[in-house]
C-alpha cells in the first residue's frame, strides 16, 4: 500500500481507539471522493486504493458513533427505571436531605435521613454495580489514601472502563470536585426527572460510584453535595465532601 494509504489507515485506527466522532468519518469519506476524482484523471494506482481505504474507515467511523450512541441510550434507559423506583422508595419512606457514602471496610452503603429526629435508612449505593467495575480494575482500595484516589480513579474511568472522555479531580480543604467530559450517562444528565431527584440528591450512578470509591479509599464518610451538568460542554461536575471516619 502506498504511503498515503498507509498513513490513512493509522489515522484511522487512532480514530477508532480514541472515540473521534461522525466529524472524522464525513472527512474521510469527502476525502476518499477526492482521491477517487484525482484517480480518475491520472490513472495512478495508490491514489485508487488510498480512496477505498478512506472510504471504508469513513464508514467505519460513522458506524462505530451510531453504535456507542445506541448502547448510551439503552444503558441510560435502563438505570431511569431503577432511579424513579428508588426514588417512590424514599418518597414511601419519607426520606430527606442528601446522601452520605459511609464505608464499612470494603463496602459502603447510602444513607439517607429520615422525617424523623435521629433516624436515617441505609441502602445499597446506586453506583454499586460501577464500583464493581472499578474494584475490578484496581483491586481492594480500602483506606489507600486520597492521592490514590485522585491518581487512579481518572485512569480507571477513562483508560480501562472508557466510561469518560477525561476526568479531572480538584480538592479545597475538605471539598472535591471531580469533572467528568462527555459521561457515558449524559442522556440521563438532561432527564428533567433525574436532574429533580437524582443529581441534587445523591448522584447518578456513574457519580455516585465516584463517592463509594472515595468512601473506600479514604475509609471516611462522604456527603454528596450536588453535581450538575453542562450540555454545551458535555462535562458532568460532581461535588463531594469528606466527612469522619467510616
Amino acid at each position: 500500500m502506498s504511503s498515503t494509504g498507509r498513513g490513512l489507515a493509522s489515522a484511522g485506527r487512532e480514530a477508532l481507539r480514541t472515540g473521534s466522532s461522525r466529524i472524522l468519518g464525513v472527512a474521510l469519506i469527502i476525502t476518499s471522493a477526492a482521491l477517487f476524482l484525482v484517480a480518475s484523471i491520472t490513472g495512478f494506482l495508490p491514489f485508487e486504493l488510498a480512496s477505498l481505504v478512506s472510504f471504508v474507515l469513513g464508514i467505519m467511523l460513522l458506524a462505530v458513533e451510531l453504535e456507542a450512541r445506541v448502547r448510551i441510550g439503552l444503558a441510560a434507559d435502563g438505570m431511569l427505571g431503577y432511579l424513579r423506583a428508588l426514588d417512590g422508595v424514599l418518597a414511601t419512606l419519607r426520606a430527606t436531605g442528601k446522601a452520605a457514602y459511609v464505608p464499612h471496610g470494603k463496602t459502603v452503603t447510602m444513607a439517607m435521613a429520615l422525617d424523623l429526629p435521629g433516624q436515617r435508612v441505609d441502602l445499597p449505593p446506586v453506583g454499586d454495580g460501577i464500583h464493581d467495575e472499578i474494584t475490578a480494575e484496581l483491586g481492594d482500595t480500602s483506606e489507600k489514601g486520597l492521592e490514590f484516589f485522585e491518581t487512579w480513579m481518572p485512569k480507571v474511568l477513562v483508560e480501562s472502563l472508557s466510561a469518560v472522555e477525561s476526568v479531572k479531580v480538584s480538592r479545597e480543604g475538605e471539598s472535591l470536585r471531580v469533572s467528568m467530559t462527555k459521561p457515558f450517562v449524559r442522556p440521563l444528565c438532561v432527564n428533567p426527572f433525574v436532574n429533580a431527584r437524582v443529581c441534587c440528591r445523591m448522584g447518578c450512578p456513574l457519580a455516585a460510584a465516584v463517592a463509594q470509591s472515595l468512601a473506600v479509599t479514604t475509609g471516611r464518610e462522604v456527603q454528596f453535595e450536588n453535581c450538575t451538568y453542562d450540555p454545551k460542554a458535555q462535562r458532568a461536575e460532581t461535588l463531594l465532601s469528606l466527612g469522619k471516619s467510616g
